[in-house]
Parts: C-alpha cells; sequence; structure tokens
C-alpha cells in the first residue's frame, strides 16, 4: 500500500511539472493552456481526493497491535463475566439449601458433589462429607426439590450415594393424592418405576409422588416426583407408574444428608 501511494506521487509530480510548462509557455496556444488547465485541475483534485482515502486507510494499518490488545481485552472480561454468572448461580443455590435446611424438620449436613460414578450400570455420587460430619450409612440425601438418594457408603471425609434412578435403588412411596403406595425403582434411563401398584388405584399422569416413610432410611412425605405415565405389564397383578424426579439428578451439585 506505502509503495502504491509513492508511485502515485511521483507520476503527480512528472504530471505537475508538465501541466506548469505547459501553462507558463508563451508559445502555447492561450485556449490550448485553458483546455489543458481545465484537465490538469480535474485530474490533480481527482487524485487529491485519492490521496486523502489513502491517506485515512493508511494510518488504520497502524492500528493492528492495538485492536489486537481491545479484542483481547473484550475476550478476557467476556471470560470474567462468565465467571461472575457461574459464581452468582452457586451462590444463588447454596442460599436455596440453606434456606430449605431451616425448614426441614431433620437435623441434615450439607454438602457438595464431588465425583460422579461412571458406569452405565449404576447412578451414584460421591460427596465431600463422611464420617467425620456425623454421616451414617443408608441415610436418605435430599434437594432443595425433592429426594436424590441414600448413602450407600461412609468415609471419613467422602461418602457414597446411591441415587434413586440407580437399578438397584428400592424406595417405598406413596401417590400424594390417593395413598396408594407402591415400590420405587431405579431405571437406566435416568427416570423411576413405580411398582405393585393396586390394579384398582386411579393413578394418573400428574400425579405427585413422595416418600412412604417405611424403615429407618427415608423419612415421611418427601417429594419425589411426579407420574408421566401408568401402565400394567401382561400376566401381572398390579400396575406400573412411571415417575420422573423432582430434582435433576445429573446436574446437581449440592445436597443435604440426614443425620
Amino acid at each position: 500500500m506505502r509503495g502504491q501511494n509513492k508511485n502515485t506521487l511521483k507520476v503527480l509530480a512528472v504530471f505537475s511539472i508538465l501541466l506548469l510548462i505547459v501553462i507558463n509557455s508563451k508559445t502555447t496556444p492561450s485556449p490550448l493552456r485553458t483546455k489543458v488547465t481545465e484537465l490538469g485541475a480535474g485530474i490533480l483534485g481527482s487524485s487529491h481526493n485519492t490521496l486523502l482515502w489513502f491517506g485515512r486507510l493508511i494510518p488504520f494499518s497502524g492500528y493492528k497491535a492495538q485492536n489486537k490488545a481491545l479484542r483481547e481485552q473484550i475476550e478476557l472480561l467476556n471470560t470474567r463475566l462468565e465467571e461472575s454468572k457461574i459464581v452468582q448461580e452457586e451462590n444463588q443455590r447454596l442460599r436455596d439449601l440453606l434456606d430449605f435446611r431451616k425448614i426441614v424438620p431433620y437435623t441434615t449436613v450439607p454438602a457438595q458433589v464431588i465425583g460422579r460414578d461412571p458406569s452405565n450400570w449404576s447412578n451414584s455420587l460421591i460427596i465431600d462429607k463422611g464420617a467425620n460430619a456425623g454421616l451414617k450409612q443408608y441415610k436418605a440425601v435430599l434437594a432443595t426439590k425433592g429426594l436424590v438418594g441414600r448413602v450407600v457408603e461412609v468415609g471419613r471425609r467422602s461418602s457414597k450415594v446411591m441415587l434413586i434412578n440407580d437399578p438397584n435403588s428400592k424406595v417405598g412411596v406413596l401417590i400424594l393424592r390417593n395413598r396408594h403406595g407402591g415400590i420405587l425403582v431405579g431405571r437406566p434411563d435416568g427416570k423411576c418405576k413405580m411398582i405393585y401398584i393396586a390394579l384398582d388405584s386411579d393413578v394418573k399422569k400428574g400425579d405427585r409422588v413422595i416418600t412412604a416413610g417405611f424403615g429407618s432410611a427415608f423419612p415421611k412425605d418427601v417429594v419425589v416426583g411426579d407420574v408421566v405415565k401408568v401402565g400394567k405389564e401382561p400376566g401381572r397383578l398390579y400396575k406400573y407408574a412411571i415417575v420422573d424426579p423432582a430434582q435433576e439428578l445429573s446436574k446437581i451439585e449440592e445436597v443435604l444428608c440426614i443425620k
């Protein structure tokens, strides 16, 4: 670009000299000098505009480093903004969990999820609390929207939690609307299945499922999920219902463990 600009200047300089010679020559007829002057003025004016355009364009090439630095600053600010959003969302979840802890009628220990079982045959979490925090095996684990699972292994500073959608999980449950009972088992697809529902039960899609409170593992009346499908398997004397867990178990990050 700069080389083209220099060549243009050279051509204009030569043309200007020739133009001055013609205009100032006494031997050149007056009408010819007039036409040459008009032609020269047009060319020089056009060339002047061209040079102005080059002049505006050329300085921008010097701003490349500055533009790059500005782009990097924008990317950094965007990154910090995303990090700020993540922190805000985490703070909101923790506030919700602490508020939920205040209304739960049990003694609980808050814990964070620090790992997940990568196996396709089980659904479990690793949390950052264990025996040192008072956790015990087989006790229920909750979240703000409902039942998560139960503690199945307890270490000193960490524990393993089996989720309610694990195929090995079994929870005594009730249909909230009619108090009809059944057993909730896990499924590989991430949902749960309520089995042993009486044939005469009017269970239907949208019914809320809660814990029955049988035994010492799960307290009574904890929300489990909602019925999304009802059916009857051939040759069986009971109905079943597919239940969508109230808590999104695949994304859970904080829990409350009942002591």
